[in-house]
């Protein structure tokens, strides 16, 4: 296994990097940039004033975008600083679950706070990463949440397939996740569009049912509920707007 170390005497710099790394559950050793480097460490991240005065020959130097420092220090570890194809599998959902993978490997996964979210996702993905070609692959299920997903990743210079996702539901903790990583994997057919989004009675009656949950005595609207599930209001706005009618 490759080891990683971060060396520097900045405290703010440090935290971020952690907070980074901790995220994506990779391994780290910390040093001070005089400290000398273990024989085992592989790569160092410091920050550009202090790689200076670090005598090591793989080091990763970092002064402001610390996300994209971070993604750029572990493709050199894993010895791909460029991939020939970039595949990204959605699970639909309120909280789409996201799978990166990079010429056949998981690189990152993670959940969008919203389908919307899921934009900016794949946006950073494309300006931290290097790489010839990219496919976003989006299970077929939660058409509302999928044609939110869809509408939301316009203008973006990515291949979009829709996948059938029926065989890929797992029993773990992170099922969304699971899913995302088979989807990724999955040949889909092309999202040639338009997808027209138009939340269902269900969907309206469930986001109803939530926001009883979540206020603890207000129900929205239908007409409220019709806006949050197809993605034009959060839910705190409803729940305040809906007090606000009710006096």
């Amino acid at each position: 296994m490759k080891i990683l170390a971060v060396a520097t005497d900045n405290f703010e710099f440090y935290y971020e990097i952690v907070r980074e790394l901790k995220q994506r559950d990779i391994a780290f050793v910390s040093l001070s940039p005089t400290d000398p480097i273990p024989p085992n460490v592989d790569l160092v991240i410091t920050t550009e004033q202090e790689a200076e005065g670090i005598d090591f020959q793989n080091i990763v130097s970092i002064e402001q975008d610390i996300r994209k420092g971070v993604r750029r220090a572990l493709s050199i570890l894993k010895g791909k600083q460029t991939y020939q194809k970039m595949l990204v599998g959605i699970d639909p959902g309120t909280e789409p679950g996201i799978a990166l993978v990079g010429d056949g490997k998981i690189l990152e996964t993670m959940n969008a706070d919203s389908p919307e979210k899921v934009r900016d996702i794949i946006k950073g993905f494309i300006e931290d990463y290097s790489f010839q070609r990219m496919t976003v692959r989006i299970g077929h299920g939660d058409k509302t949440n999928r044609n939110r997903t869809i509408t939301s990743l316009k203008g973006l210079a990515v291949r979009i397939e829709i996948v059938n996702e029926e065989d890929t539901t797992q029993l773990t903790e992170s099922p969304d996740i699971e899913a995302a990583k088979k989807i990724a994997l999955s040949i889909g057919k092309l999202a040639e569009g338009p997808y027209d989004v138009e939340a269902t009675e269900g969907e309206m009656r469930e986001m109803q049912r939530r926001s009883r949950i979540e206020s603890g005595e207000i129900t929205i609207s239908k007409k409220l509920a019709k806006k949050v599930v197809e993605g034009d209001m959060e839910m705190k706005e409803a729940i305040n707007e809906q007090k606000e009618e009710e006096g």
